[in-house]
């Protein structure tokens, strides 16, 4: 069973599902997601991929150490780190950008 669970978001202009979630380690938190597009969108997903940023607009999911989840509506500008095609559809894997 999968973590965290796929909710609407926006990716630019680009309709689709995904999340953001907070991963913690020793020299601080950074902010990771993943995108999946809608059919007929791989050229423009691809196309993000070390692009500028692009804003992300959709849920963040933080998780406490004792282990409660929590969820929030989030407009954040983040860049897309990869582009494949999976079965579920093309997906694009996200990183929070620091400007």
């Amino acid at each position: 069973m999968a973590l965290y669970v796929h909710q609407q978001a926006t990716l630019g202009d680009i309709e689709g599902t995904g999340y953001l979630f907070r991963q913690q380690s020793a020299i601080g938190e950074t902010y990771r997601g993943v995108f999946f597009g809608a059919e007929g969108e791989s050229s423009t997903l691809e196309s993000l991929v070390d692009d500028d940023s692009v804003t992300f607009s959709g849920v963040l999911y933080k998780k406490t150490l004792s282990g409660k989840i929590s969820k929030q509506q989030v407009e954040l500008p983040v860049d897309v780190m990869s582009y494949r095609e999976v079965s579920m559809g093309d997906r694009v894997l996200l990183e929070v950008s620091d400007s």
